[in-house]
């Protein structure tokens, strides 16, 4: 499944990134899908029956960054007992994928651009000079142009890395419906399962629309492909699900709501779910403005009559929202 089919100017950029060679930034919040679309890019391209190297830089030692990148000579430092060929050279012909792009130090900042620049490496420890022919596709969770503004990240590194740039969105603000996406990954994990597509069942339905999903794509993935190994029926029903999912899942509003005992994907009627579910969002604009109305009335783009007016029929009084801070 493309996840980005429902957005037109997205899918045009990807068309421009897969068929050419050129360096690619990609952004998003972590489990966005980032690292799935650097290889989605890769493989759709001239390079795909070449390497695909991926390195995170944000899980590597800073002392052994530069040596994992550039490779090293032996004798080049203490512990290299033989010639090591770096990530770069290894994707010679390929792609070199360079997640979490924001966390290199300001000195491989520079190595890097310098590669960028004359395509040119020179392992630690070596004046030798290795010309390479690899297209870079880099990632980060950061925002790069607060990291350029702040001091922390070249400049002129940034503009190298973003000749062609896409931003990944949340799960929940994604330009397809959350359905499309959970029928998308059930089909890709029981194809790879060896098994018929799974159904899932309304309970599940209900659980994975009122979960917020913080670990975006990642996480959904992680909860129905352990719902696909679980179960042995045509349908995922709860007993499928990891237990750490059920457990929050059911209480997703319990601090929104600490009234409410019944889970808040399960209302007994219709007009009580909105009720319910309204409840929930103002409960939750009003703690993200910790209280304050003129600013939760901004913020959801309600004037401050209505505000009030729509907490009065939630039974959201003054008083009962006091506990978040100044009323105005």
């Amino acid at each position: 499944m493309k996840m980005n089919a429902a957005n037109p100017e997205f899918e045009n950029v990807l068309k421009i990134a897969r068929r050419s060679d050129a360096t690619v930034l990609l952004t998003g919040p972590t489990g966005s899908g980032k690292t799935r679309l650097a290889r989605e890019i890769h493989d759709s391209g001239t390079r795909k029956s070449r390497p695909f190297i991926s390195i995170n830089l944000a899980a590597l030692h800073e002392g052994t960054l530069e040596s994992e990148l550039f490779g090293h000579e032996r004798g080049a430092f203490t512990g290299a007992d033989s010639r090591r060929i770096g990530k770069l050279e290894a994707s010679q012909g390929g792609t070199v994928f360079l997640d979490e792009i924001g966390e290199l130090n300001p000195r491989l900042q520079a190595r890097l651009l310098e590669f960028l620049q004359s395509r040119v490496i020179s392992p630690v420890g070596s004046n030798r000079e290795i010309r390479l022919d690899v297209r870079v596709i880099a990632a980060t969770h950061r925002n790069l142009q607060a990291a350029v503004s702040r001091g922390e990240f070249r400049e002129d590194l940034f503009h190298r890395l973003r000749v062609i740039a896409l931003e990944l969105r949340p799960l929940r603000e994604h330009w397809v419906s959350l359905d499309e996406i959970v029928h998308g990954c059930l089909e890709d994990i029981c194809l790879k399962a060896g098994r018929t597509v799974l159904r899932i069942s309304e309970e599940v339905a209900q659980r994975i629309e009122a979960y917020e999903w913080p670990g975006n794509f990642r996480e959904l993935r992680n909860v129905l492909e352990y719902a696909v190994l679980a179960g042995e029926g045509p349908e995922i029903t709860s007993r499928e699900l990891p237990g750490w999912f059920c457990e929050k899942s059911a209480v997703i509003s319990e601090n929104l709501m600490p009234d409410q005992k019944r889970p808040v994907f399960f209302p007994p009627k219709y007009e009580q779910a909105i009720t319910e579910y309204e409840r929930a969002y103002l409960r939750w604009a009003l703690d993200e403005s910790n209280g304050r109305i003129n600013q939760t009335a901004r913020r959801i783009g309600m004037n401050k009559t209505t505000l009030m007016r729509r907490m009065r029929a939630c039974g959201l009084k003054a008083a009962t929202v006091a506990a978040f801070g100044v009323i105005e």
